[in-house]
Order: C-alpha cells, then structure tokens, then sequence
C-alpha cells in the first residue's frame, strides 16, 4: 500500500482554506475557500464558480456565487442582485467613497 504525501493528495474542486486576518488583531480571522464550477447531472447544467466565508469562532457562513464568464450578477446567501447594486448596499458599509 502506497502512502501519499500531502502534496499527492487531490481534494478535488476544494481549495486549502486561506485566513484573512484583521490588520489590528481585534477579530477572529475570517476562513474563506473557493469551489470550482462544476457540472450537475446530464443536461449541460452547471453549478457556478462560488466562495465561502466562514466566521473564525462559529460555524456561521456566508456563500457568494459568482460566474466571471458571462453573467454580470452575484448570489449572495440566496439574494441574487446585479454586481452594481451590490455595490450600492456594500461599499457605503466599507466607507468607500464614490470617486468622481
């Protein structure tokens, strides 16, 4: 029986899971991965390209699915809206101001 190493090991559609840290060390860093698109059943039916972020001390999860191919909209825990007005809702949340 071969034993494989890490680096032999194919996890499939799932990425190493990456940990954004806060820049002040106040907060649990967030774990965020990544699923590739994938197909569902025969149909020529998809499951678009998605990202997960967990919270850093509970099981609590937000899902954001996304297709860079051809659609100008994001899913985001089950809302579907434009990438424009995601914008609208977030950036002012993120203090970003709208540059002129």
């Amino acid at each position: 029986m071969k034993i494989l190493k890490k680096a032999e090991i194919n996890f499939g559609v799932m990425t190493k899971i990456e940990k954004v840290k806060d820049d002040l060390g106040k907060a649990m860093p967030l774990r965020i991965t990544w699923r590739k698109k994938r197909p569902l059943g025969k149909r020529g039916a998809f499951v678009s390209p998605s990202m997960r972020i967990k919270c850093g001390c509970c099981p609590e999860s937000v899902v954001i699915y996304y297709d860079n191919s051809s659609r100008d909209d994001l899913e985001i825990n089950g809302v579907n809206g434009t990438i424009n007005q995601w914008r609208k809702v977030f950036l002012p949340l993120l203090r970003v101001k709208k540059s002129s």
